[in-house]
């Protein structure tokens, strides 16, 4: 058993006292019909008490299929209220366990995350990053990362990797769908793939908003993407493309986005705004819990 899974289960036997998901709906289903009036708060405070087993440990994409199972078990006990995710999933219930008596834990958990010290990046190595590797495009000071590579291949994974630290966008949106304006001092990225599939505020590290559009164009000109759709995009470049950011020194495209995000929460933290908050803001995430979890 991986050990992950080892691990998940050790917390879901620690909360719930089963350590299988199937069980832990099977209890949320008694708890569902225990309740009496069944009000959107009503059902808002169940979710609460089952956030661990929704979320902890999975991938994004893992937590919206637990969110439909845990849905289902509503719907087939005649429920017709879903969860309000900024009010349910905060840091308060995603983060902390439930476990009764153990609010030593639950504090220190929460004091860790509200204080900042799960944000380990300093923002200044990220733009230092940024930087060095503008210098490097520019002056024309690089060196392949693989063998037989073109100058145009090279210069295309070092503006992928800077403007993902610089913008915190997507690879296909880089690539391809990335709308960028600017009206006076307001910048606004177009063309995002997720969230609420609206223009946001653009909050730029280290770059210009002339520079961030001369390479972009640039790194278009080299893929020509223009008539390709973003999957084809995806299939076609996703995978040489992590590849060789990896050569660069990051985990893949979507590490320069942590980077970003990391940073962005110091940079442009609001007064009496949350980590997740300001994440949730720069990214243009439509749920809190998805930057809280990914991001930080």
């Amino acid at each position: 058993m991986a050990d992950t899974e080892k691990r998940r289960q050790t917390v879901f036997q620690e909360i719930y006292e089963v350590d299988k998901l199937s069980d832990i709906l099977e209890l949320f289903e008694i708890d569902y019909n225990s309740i009496k009036n069944k009000s959107l708060k009503d059902i808002n405070e169940l979710y609460k008490k089952y956030s661990y087993a929704i979320f902890f440990m999975y991938e994004t994409s893992s937590i919206r299929n637990n969110l439909v199972k845990f849905k289902k078990v509503i719907a087939k006990n005649g429920g017709k209220y879903e969860a309000n995710a900024k009010e349910v999933f905060t840091i308060d219930n995603v983060y902390v366990p439930i476990k009764k008596n153990d609010e030593a834990k639950k504090r220190n958990q929460k004091e860790k995350i509200q204080s900042g010290e799960n944000t380990k990046i300093d923002p200044n190595i990220v733009i230092e990053k940024i930087q060095l590797l503008k210098k490097e495009l520019e002056n024309k000071s690089y060196l392949p990362i693989g063998r037989n590579q073109k100058e145009q291949q090279v210069r295309a994974y070092r503006i992928v990797a800077m403007l993902g630290l610089a913008t915190g966008r997507r690879f296909t949106e880089l690539m391809k769908t990335l709308v960028i304006r600017k009206r006076g001092s307001k910048v606004t990225f177009d063309g995002l793939l997720k969230g609420n599939n609206e223009a946001i505020v653009g909050h730029i590290i280290g770059l210009s908003y002339k520079e961030v559009q001369t390479f972009l164009k640039e790194l278009r000109a080299y893929a020509k993407t223009k008539d390709m759709s973003p999957s084809d995009v995806n299939r076609k470049f996703a995978r040489v493309f992590n590849n060789a950011l990896f050569g660069l020194g990051f985990k893949n495209v979507k590490s320069t986005r942590h980077n970003y995000s990391i940073a962005g929460s110091q940079i442009f933290k609001e007064e009496g705004e949350s980590i997740e908050d300001t994440i949730t803001r720069i990214l243009g995430h439509k749920e809190v819990f998805t930057s809280a979890l990914n991001y930080t």
